[in-house]
């Protein structure tokens, strides 16, 4: 019912996003790079998209800023998603400033190296790509920034911190709604995965 309404809905409950608008390249990137600029870390997401209009339901695990017992400023939130999907809000570039401010604290001496490993067994539908990382300000919104740039369709996502690493799965498609097995498109995929993850603002 909510793609079939035609409107843009921006909408925090708990903690839980709802954000449904045009069926865009990077929207889901746009707003997962929103709520990290908020201090909200994303540990489930999902994404569905049909008729040109996009879903997608993130699910926020810590506090925001300020508030360890409360929930997310969605009004706040909500202003600021609307912004960056028109364009007008600097997005890489408000992250690095919070990225200098807060460091994440290593919780162990030895994070992982980054890496990423592909599955195509799964899903009968889609590529599951499996991104292992140390955690830090914006992974999320990097990892899927690497497949906006490459058109790729995140149509679920699963997110999880283990200790001070991420272990992120997504399951994509191509631009033409397949799974993607060709190799050298895989391995660009690694590539911008890759370089995109260690990229420090």
């Amino acid at each position: 019912l909510l793609l079939e309404d035609g409107s843009f809905l921006v909408r925090g409950e708990g903690r839980t996003l709802t954000v449904v608008a045009a069926d865009r390249t990077g929207t889901f990137s746009k707003v997962a790079g929103v709520l990290s600029l908020n201090g909200a870390d994303v540990v489930g997401a999902s994404a569905h998209s049909e008729n040109g209009r996009a879903l997608s339901v993130f699910r926020v695990g810590s506090a925001p800023d300020g508030d360890p017992d409360g929930d997310p400023d969605w009004t706040r939130i909500a202003d600021q998603i609307r912004l960056a999907l028109a364009g007008r809000l600097a997005l890489s570039a408000r992250l690095g400033d919070r990225s200098r401010t807060y460091r994440p604290v290593r919780l162990s001496a030895r994070p992982a190296r980054p890496r990423m490993t592909v599955d195509n067994l799964t899903s009968a539908t889609a590529t599951v790509i499996e991104v292992t990382c140390p955690d830090g300000v914006g992974v999320l919104y990097r990892i899927t920034r690497a497949f906006a740039e490459l058109d790729l369709d995140i149509v679920r996502a699963h997110v999880q911190t283990l200790g001070s690493d991420v272990v992120d799965a997504f399951y994509i498609r191509d631009a033409s709604g397949d799974k993607i097995t060709d190799e050298d498109h895989l391995a660009e995929i690694e590539l911008s995965v890759l370089r995109w993850v260690a990229v420090d603002f």
